[in-house]
């Protein structure tokens, strides 16, 4: 008889995140079945956002679903999906990319992560991990949690093949803004005004049709088919990663790198592994951007992330799956 892998998750859009999660629970089936066990992987994914008290609870009524032998789940169901399975074998794999205080989460929310963080340190949980993106993150949510539980890595993970046939050396005069979204430094914006007044096309990608727009100094694109983003991306001189947030990773930036654009970030937290790990570059403020766009012209070294390559995923798994046999 076959036993169930349950991945619980909401969303209107197919973010990073999703991504990541959804690989996450694919892969880890796929290597325990390797491994002989017969698991089948359950999807429950509301297709919509929760922002006000009803939906607060309506969240933690959904966190009482994770009733399968194996849960993962995002970060504001954990709560109640680890008091469902706290006096069975049940296990639980908490999906979390980032945290941060100061990124305007309502009071209900901050209260909420309050609840989830003391449980998560002061109750025996041998049968909860959290799952993160970057070392920033496995360090943090080990202090956090004062190890009373383990805190796995499982990166985002690319087809790093699929990016080569992109890369160019027919760069434009243009700079990729990075993605359009709430992330971003208020600073991103600024920095397009000066540079569309130096003769530079300026442009944000999008995932969401509806966002796209012209500005008076940059425009949001969305496109239709994902090669065409890479391929406007790899034509452009920089891609900027201002980020106003403690960042889990950055996609868009990772796949920059991969297409052989550099990225001048504002790196802290993930983001700052991110940097550190590809020798992107990392700067304080809109001067010292200006500066590398205007004089540097170093190539990129997409092979200083290969560890990131798919191929590798089973290698982050495996602590994992022991974890979960023993």
């Amino acid at each position: 008889m076959s036993k169930t892998i349950k991945y619980i998750s909401f969303g209107k859009y197919e973010t990073g995140g999703f991504k990541h999660e959804l690989f996450f629970a694919q892969s880890l089936v796929n290597l325990l079945n390797e491994q002989g066990l017969n698991l089948v992987l359950q999807r429950i994914r509301k297709n919509k956002f929760y922002t006000n008290l009803f939906g607060y609870i309506n969240l933690l009524l959904l966190g009482f679903t994770a009733n399968a032998s194996y849960n993962i789940v995002v970060a504001r169901i954990a709560f109640t999906a680890v008091l469902r399975n706290l006096f069975n074998n049940n296990r639980t794999y908490i999906v979390l990319h980032n945290y941060d205080e100061q990124d305007g989460k309502s009071v209900w929310l901050k209260l909420y992560f309050k609840m989830l963080f003391a449980l998560l340190r002061y109750v025996p949980l041998k049968r909860v991990s959290i799952i993160t993106v970057a070392p920033y993150w496995v360090h943090y949510f080990e202090t956090i949690t004062r190890n009373n539980i383990k805190v796995h890595l499982f990166p985002n993970f690319f087809d790093n093949n699929y990016y080569t046939k992109f890369v160019t050396d027919n760069k434009k005069k243009q700079i990729h803004l990075g993605q359009w979204s709430f992330k971003n430094h208020p600073d991103v914006f600024t920095l397009a005004e000066q540079l569309h007044k130096e003769g530079y096309y300026c442009h944000m990608s999008t995932n969401y049709k509806n966002f796209a727009a012209k500005h008076t100094s940059f425009d949001v694109l969305y496109f239709e088919e994902f090669d065409n983003y890479l391929k406007h991306m790899a034509e452009s001189q920089f891609t900027i990663a201002f980020t106003a947030i403690n960042e889990g990773w950055n996609r868009v930036a990772h796949e920059s790198i991969l297409v052989h654009t550099p990225v001048i970030a504002y790196a802290k937290a993930g983001l700052k592994d991110l940097v550190d790990e590809s020798h992107s570059y990392a700067v304080n403020n809109i001067a010292e951007a200006i500066a590398i766009i205007e004089n540097k012209n170093e190539p990129v070294n997409s092979h200083l992330l290969a560890h990131y390559d798919i191929s590798y995923c089973n290698n982050y798994l495996k602590p994992i799956t022991a974890e979960l046999l023993s």
